[in-house]
């Protein structure tokens, strides 16, 4: 799995400000941007799995000392619906001396960070801190990506989650599975309630057969395992099989048997479905 690393670029407004704040420290223009170093986008614009979250703010209010220097730090984290972070949080300073002729310098801070691939529905949230360390001043703000992915229940035990069988790859879920003979099934679930460890590392492994009344196996698919350390913990497991009929496959019930076992949680599910052939 990849590990998704925001990156933070840094810029300036205008020039300095006065030796003395007039106004107390603040985060002002703090805008959700459509690509780095872009136009501001409504705050309930809709971000997808997979895409990067650009923002920028200016920082104003701040204090200079009587030798003209600036002493700001800012940090920036991030937290998905799981409570935990999708990207590394960053940090940053703008410490120099300001030339006493300027006037009205906001420092400008972009940031971005990419949502997970496979990012679940919610609010992914941003915050910021910034610190004028001369005047003794802390500000934060924070800004929500609205993020529209699967939307899949977990659960504390391991399962499978939305299994439905449809008659293309990512077709309609058949209420009635019902097919014939020479027909492609295709199925869809989502494993999900399997351990990690501290790092999010997962391992989980699938096995799958076709069994016909009399308790015969049909088809069979080889073990398939996914494994990774996600930098963002992984919720659920996407799965899917095809499996291309006989067209003089006898008509009647057929069962899958699904078993998943959890290798880091040590545990396992068998499941059954069934559609017919007719």
């Amino acid at each position: 799995m990849k590990l998704w690393l925001s990156s933070l670029l840094l810029g300036c407004a205008l020039v300095v400000g006065a030796q003395e704040a007039e106004e107390s420290l603040a985060i002002i223009h703090l805008d959700l941007l459509d690509r780095e170093g872009g136009y501001a986008i409504p705050e309930d614009s809709v971000f997808y799995p997979g895409e990067e979250v650009y923002l920028a703010f200016n920082i104003t209010g701040y204090a200079v000392d009587e030798d003209y220097n600036v002493k700001l730090k800012y940090k920036i984290h991030t937290v998905g619906p799981a409570g935990r972070p999708f990207s590394t949080p960053e940090g940053g300073e703008f410490a120099h001396e300001l030339a006493p002729e300027d006037d009205g310098w906001e420092p400008l801070v972009r940031f971005a960070a990419k949502l997970p691939d496979h990012a679940g529905s919610g609010n992914y949230m941003v915050f910021i801190e910034v610190s004028d360390e001369i005047a003794g001043e802390t500000v934060k703000a924070e800004v929500a990506a609205a993020v529209e992915g699967e939307n899949v229940e977990t659960s504390a035990d391991l399962t499978v989650r939305n299994f439905g069988f449809s008659l293309t790859d990512g077709g309609q879920v058949l209420n009635q599975p019902f097919y014939s003979g020479g027909d492609s099934i295709w199925a869809g679930f989502y494993i999900t309630g399997y351990a990690t460890r501290d790092d999010n590392t997962y391992e989980v492994e699938s096995e799958l057969k076709v069994i016909n009344v009399k308790g015969e196996t049909m088809y069979s698919f080889e073990p398939k395992g996914e494994k990774g350390s996600p930098f963002y913990p992984r919720l659920w497991l996407p799965a899917k099989f095809r499996l291309d009929l006989e067209k003089t496959i006898p008509r009647g019930e057929y069962t899958v048997l699904l078993s998943v076992r959890d290798h880091v949680g040590d545990t396992s599910y068998e499941g059954e479905h069934t559609f017919v052939v007719r």
